[in-house]
Order: C-alpha cells, then sequence, then structure tokens
C-alpha cells in the first residue's frame, strides 16, 4: 500500500494500492490494554494484537478508482472542510508531443483523461465525477488543484484557464466559472 495521509479530522487513514488503482480506507480502532503487573516495561506483556498494523486500523473499504491506462495520483488528496467528502484524482501519463487542438498551447504536455471523483469518506461513495480530456493540470502535491470553503479551483495549463466549481452539500460539483 502507499499511505497518504489521515483526514483533517484524523477519523480516516487514506491509502492506495500498490498498483495505483484502488482507493483504500481505514479506520482508527483504539486498542484496549490492561497491565497485570507493576512494572509495565516488559514488551513481551503487550498483546500480539497490538503489534500488528489490523490491532489499530481496521479497512472500511476498497474502493476502485482507475481502470485501464489511468492511475490513481497518490500525491493528490482534499478534504471537505466538513470533513465528509475527499477528492481524488486519476490519470494517465501526460504525452510530452500531443498533437495540436484548438484553443491548447503548444508544446504543453497533455493527459489524455483527468477524472477528479468526490467521494463520501464514511462510506466510499463516488457522489460525482469531473472529467478533463486532452489536458494537463499538475496534480502532484495539489500544485494545480487549490480549495477554499467549498469551492475548488482548477487550473488547466494546457488551455490557460481556470475552472471555479462548487462543492455543494449534498454531494455534487456545480461549475461557478471557467
Amino acid at each position: 500500500y502507499h499511505f497518504r495521509k489521515f483526514s483533517n479530522d484524523g477519523q480516516f487513514l487514506i491509502c492506495f494500492s500498490r498498483n495505483c488503482q484502488n482507493l483504500i480506507v481505514y479506520r482508527h480502532s483504539c486498542l484496549s490494554y490492561c497491565s497485570k503487573g507493576i512494572n509495565c516495561d516488559n514488551q513481551d506483556e503487550f498483546p500480539v494484537k497490538g503489534q500488528k498494523f489490523e490491532g489499530h486500523f481496521s479497512q472500511l473499504y476498497s474502493l476502485n478508482l482507475a481502470c485501464g491506462s489511468e492511475l490513481i495520483c497518490k500525491d493528490f488528496f482534499l478534504v471537505t472542510d466538513c470533513n465528509c467528502y475527499g477528492i481524488f484524482a486519476t490519470a494517465t501519463t501526460p504525452d510530452s508531443d500531443p498533437p495540436a487542438r484548438r484553443g491548447a498551447i503548444p508544446n504543453i504536455p497533455s493527459m489524455e483523461k483527468i477524472t477528479l471523483y468526490l467521494v463520501r469518506l464514511a462510506d466510499g461513495t463516488i457522489m460525482d465525477e469531473r472529467k478533463f480530456h486532452n489536458d494537463f493540470i499538475h496534480l502532484a502535491h495539489n500544485a494545480g488543484i487549490f480549495m477554499y470553503d467549498d469551492f475548488v479551483s482548477i487550473l488547466s495549463v494546457r488551455y490557460q484557464s481556470i475552472h471555479v466549481l462548487q462543492i455543494r452539500k449534498a454531494g455534487m460539483f456545480v461549475d461557478v466559472q471557467t
């Protein structure tokens, strides 16, 4: 697994499968432990369950986000202020010499498909998705996508535009302006 990070409220541990096709979400489960002895420094007394990952985390779900030549961008993850939804991205490998397209800046790499997913973190339901075709967005470390309150700004490098979306409480992307 690729461990990404905890959600802002610390409830969910966000991970990706080794092949970068699945989103895997864990919830922290508290381990209760009681020692009968006065000297608690003895490691042999610590339960075997507490020495394993499964003793501290329980898997909530595994969700297949990417298919075909798409991969989950493992360096990208945004969470809404209410901690209800996470935004994840999948993309194809960039083409460094893409064909010319109307409105596109020449000599800018292009990804055949970029998909943003709005996922309800509690149960893994995909609430909405937004696709960008033959575009280039810097996904690594959230460099090309910014979030403020319930607004998401997406910088399209290839088409020199900014897409502003709003995330509604019902769990959907709404176009605000481009």
